[in-house]
């Protein structure tokens, strides 16, 4: 018997719907939970992707901030 991981996104109607269609079939024998990442890992992955700010002066960072 082979073993297959999937990904579905129960928070969509369409995912809601697999999920109680494979869970009525009986093929479904094990739920995997994500595990959570880390805030240091979350964090290197803003500044990796460019998603971080700089500013000189605390009035600075409040103006793009407050736009």
């Amino acid at each position: 018997m082979a073993t297959y991981a999937i990904n579905i996104n129960e928070r969509t109607q369409a995912g809601k719907s697999l999920f109680i269609y494979l869970n009525s079939l009986g093929v479904i024998t094990e739920r995997l939970k994500q595990p959570r990442r880390a805030g240091i890992d979350e964090a290197l992955d803003d500044v990796r992707n460019g998603r971080v700010y700089h500013a000189d002066s605390v009035d600075a960072m409040f103006k793009q901030i407050l736009g």
